[in-house]
């Protein structure tokens, strides 16, 4: 199978699906409509026939409204709502493909093409084919270096696909002026205005004639006839604006890399029961079940769950939790922000089929008074001697904290339960779980509360309610059950209770107390940066003597290599390529693509942190609440997300700007707990290398001595650029760097970094053998583990194809360095927590940036506060060499770094 990555844009693929049905809609036996199922993933078979891709994503639109509707409240205003029976198979779709095991993936802000254009973007920058099966004429501008656009095939043909020629063939024009083209004609689809008298056909002979809309603009005086120039220049600012609206966004923030959309091992035993349940005979004899498989599935019938509306009532539940000692709760709200949400019912589970519903509000019976059950539930919930079993458990965390209940149970989290058995999952949802795992179809909250999305559940039936929310309960239940053994057959329940369980609730506090931002700092500078992008472009201009449209691949091909003549570096199907690391290469004696580079940084910090931060301050709290997902990385590693605070550049200038605008309470300071150069310091335990181990116990800079050596000098002699090359080299081994990346990276020939990485392996030999023993290791077991025991899969360490397996060798070894040191900071982040609440300490953990910890300090506190955390931090673990903390204080984040 190719790595190419396959994206389906999914509502193009639904809306296309269901009203090829129009006329003779098909039913499922409940009587619903399921044209647009059937008709989805009869296309995304045949292409998963014809095609046979290793990785491929559902791309789904933003839920909310995104950057788009802000900017121009009329964008879309004039599309007619969806068809309700269309609207209500979406659902359907997406639990289907979440069976199968494949992605459905959304970010709200951002409308499906967005996604697609960035996840297109990194497949160029990583020269991995990308195919893009939409109908939607916006997506042809990522076409290029290596993206194709599939079109749907006719009659059951071949899906064929279409390069940059293929699209002027069809078109007109090129994949870089689809922009401009929509700018001029717009799209009435959209509601994007364009330049109101100019059509189709005017846009293309004015693009032939001039390539693009600045070109256009800038030689009006030149466009005749005189009427056409009038309407151009009364459209001026509206032709601009549909260009804002239309350019795909390539930003978009991600946190998960394109080979975690793998598909190659589909689930289709757990989709034949929903394509049975739709009757859908063919599509389930073409996955090899049988329509009647439908009755295998596990099902409670209706009203097995008890409602509890009395005190007696929920007493002997609240008894049976307690001596039991072990139960699931849940929580029902009125909002997924677990900051702003109201509790609307608890649910309880004791047992298989043992649960209950507690309602707090409801349509149409009369439920105990809140107050009666928030003191009930005290007492259960600050109970440290009982467990609590939820799935995502920090989400319930806060709503009890809002609610005046700080959960003070043993936790198991099933979610993150999932994840530390099996961290190749596609999701750790409780359907996705209960799925796989129990072989049981969940009921959905569509299917209880509907389409209409101003209701809630305290507006529905007090029944289905019930069954809805104490299942929920019960299933978390039976999969504490389904994964308690396992944890402990593994190894990994010490992992899992003493390291990942005591982080929930400390994640949630971080996430409860969020951080202070300065919203006017980055409007100031937001509007620094819109200057210094034009005195950028018109810099370039300036330099190269023309404009050009520097977000053009296609323009900025013929600026670089056919006008300035630089020589290409790697070459794609659609062209030279332009990417970041071409740039980095050409600018070295170029001064346009060092321009570029700048231009493209700058724009990319100010639309995904200076314009977004702002609006994402909490009404209610005037601060950022980021959110921290624990089961996002395979290693162990932390991620953010809404917003992504990790991933601000620290050396870049621009990017201290923006941390300036984090600033601490007043009478408070930040404080930053840094470790050490942490992986070099786990390489070198694992590795137990005496030159290594040495290095750090004898505070050595390790740079400084790996440079000695391989240009076989004494370290004292090494210049600073010898230094960057050692710390390449050091940093270099943990990622598995070969020789001709190296010879890249620092510009020398091949043979040269060849020895440069002999010679270091010669006098580190302790760690080429580490190398040696975990490639070993994960070939004869199948996965590697850290320090704490946390296991990684390693599954093509043992493929055929050298390069398969050689990329498995890289995660291999990186898996036990940097899982063992997130390890470290999770265990870090607990002992800290532990000491500041021992010694009741106003301090308090704010933000997690890999290896770096924020603190928010009570400025008479800050001393104090400094030795606790260092001691607690460099004591978490005991390794064969002491582990070093740097502190830094300042008045913002900004002042830090």
């Amino acid at each position: 199978m190719s790595k190419a990555l396959y994206l389906v844009d999914g509502y193009s693929l639904i809306y296309r699906s269901y009203f090829a049905f129009m006329k003779r809609p098909l039913f499922n036996p409940q009587g619903e409509n399921s044209s647009a199922v059937f008709g989805f993933f009869r296309a995304l078979f045949q292409l998963l026939k014809q095609r046979n891709p290793a990785r491929l994503a559902i791309i789904m639109d933003s839920r909310t409204p995104t950057f788009r509707h802000l900017r121009f409240p009329a964008y879309k205003a004039n599309r007619e709502k969806a068809p309700a029976d269309l609207h209500a198979q979406v659902p359907v779709i997406e639990e289907i493909c979440e069976a199968l095991g494949i992605a459905c993936f959304r970010k709200d802000g951002f409308e499906a093409d967005d996604l697609i254009a960035t996840l297109a973007g990194l497949c160029k920058k990583e020269e991995r084919e990308c195919y893009i099966l939409s109908g939607d004429k916006d997506i042809l501008q990522s076409v290029g270096e290596g993206v194709f656009v599939l079109t749907a095939p006719k009659g059951g043909g071949e899906y064929e696909t279409l390069d940059s020629e293929e699209v002027f063939n069809a078109r007109g024009i090129y994949p870089g002026q689809v922009v401009d083209y929509l700018a001029l004609a717009g799209d009435q689809s959209d509601n994007v205005p364009g330049v109101p008298g100019v059509g189709d056909k005017t846009a293309l002979k004015l693009l032939s004639q001039y390539h693009d809309l600045d070109a256009i603009y800038a030689n009006l005086a030149s466009v005749i006839p005189d009427g056409l120039r009038e309407k151009l220049a009364r459209g001026r600012e509206s032709a601009f604006l549909s260009r804002e609206l239309v350019r795909l966004r390539k930003d978009v923030p991600m946190e998960r890399d394109l080979d975690s959309f793998n598909i190659e091992t589909l689930n289709t035993s757990g989709a034949i029961p929903l394509f049975a349940a739709q009757g859908m005979k063919s599509l389930v004899e073409g996955l090899g079940g049988r329509i009647e498989e439908e009755a295998s599935f596990k099902e409670l019938t209706a009203g097995a769950f008890e409602t509890v509306l009395d005190e007696i009532s929920l007493n002997r539940w609240l008894t049976g939790a307690k001596k039991n000692k072990v139960f699931a709760f849940d929580t029902e709200t009125d909002s997924l922000d677990p900051l702003a949400a109201n509790p609307v019912g608890f649910s309880l589970a004791l047992g298989e089929g043992e649960a209950c519903y507690i309602p707090v509000k409801a349509r149409d019976v009369d439920v105990l008074p809140a107050e009666t059950v928030r003191k009930a539930l005290k007492t259960l919930l600050e109970d440290p001697a009982l467990m609590l079993v939820g799935q995502n458990i920090k989400y319930d965390y806060k709503v009890m904290k809002g609610w005046g209940i700080t959960v003070r149970n043993r936790l198991f989290d099933t979610m993150v339960a999932a994840w530390v058995l099996d961290s190749e999952l596609s999701s750790y949802s409780l359907d996705n779980l209960a799925l796989k795992i129990l072989g049981y179809k969940t009921i959905h909250y569509g299917d209880v509360v509907g389409k209409d999305q101003d209701l809630t559940l305290a507006d529905v039936e007090i029944g289905r309610v019930s069954d809805y929310a104490a299942e929920d309960a019960e299933i978390a239940f039976r999969l504490y059950l389904a994964f308690s053994g396992p944890l402990e057959q593994q190894g990994l329940d010490r992992l899992f209770y003493r390291l990942e369980m005591p982080l929930v609730t400390i994640l949630a506090e971080m996430e409860i107390a969020g951080i202070k931002l300065e919203p006017d700092q980055l409007k100031a500078y937001s509007r620094e940066l819109g200057k210094q992008l034009t005195e950028i472009e018109e810099e370039i201009f300036s330099r190269h003597g023309r404009s050009f449209n520097i977000r053009s691949t296609k323009e900025l091909q013929q600026v670089l290599f056919t006008e300035r003549r630089l020589k290409p570096i790697k070459k794609t199907k659609t062209g030279y390529s332009t990417d970041t690391g071409v740039l980095e290469e050409l600018a070295r004696e170029d001064e346009v693509p060092g321009l570029v580079l700048r231009h493209r940084l700058l724009s990319k910090l100010k639309s995904t942190y200076v314009e977004a931060l702002p609006g994402l301050i909490n009404a209610s709290t005037g601060r950022l609440h980021t959110n921290y997902i624990q089961t996002g990385a395979a290693t162990g590693r932390l991620a953010s997300k809404d917003p992504n605070l990790q991933n601000i550049p620290i050396r870049e200038e621009p990017g201290r700007r923006i941390r300036s605008a984090f600033i601490p309470e007043e009478g408070y300071s930040f404080l930053s707990a840094d470790y050490s150069q942490i992986e070099l310091a786990v390489l070198a335990h694992l590795s137990g290398d005496p030159m290594l181990l040495n290095a750090f116990r004898e505070g050595i800079d390790i740079h400084r001595q790996t440079a000695g050596i391989i240009f076989d000098i004494p370290p004292e002699e090494v210049s600073s650029s010898q230094r960057r090359i050692g710390k390449t080299i050091n940093f270099g081994v943990i990622y598995g760097m070969s020789a001709f990346r190296l010879a890249r990276d620092l510009r020398i020939g091949r043979r040269e970094a060849g020895d440069f990485i002999s010679r270091y392996f010669q006098r580190y030999s302790g760690v080429e053998r580490f190398i040696k023993d975990t490639i070993r290791e994960a070939e004869g077991r199948g996965y590697v583990e850290t320090i704490m025991g946390r296991r990684r899969k390693v599954t093509r360490i043992r493929s055929a194809n050298r390069t398969e397996k050689m990329a498995a060798e890289r995660v291999a070894v990186n898996s036990r360095i940097q899982g063992s040191a997130a390890d470290i900071v999770k265990q870090a982040m607990i002992d800290v927590a532990g000491l500041l609440e021992e010694n009741r300490m106003g301090t308090r953990l704010l933000l997690q940036v890999h290896d770096e910890l924020i603190f928010e300090v009570p400025n008479p506190e800050m001393e104090r506060a400094r030795g606790v955390i260092k001691a607690a931090m460099e004591n978490a673990v005991k390794l064969s060499l002491p582990l070093k903390v740097n502190l830094e204080s300042g008045s913002s984040w900004g002042d830090i770094h």
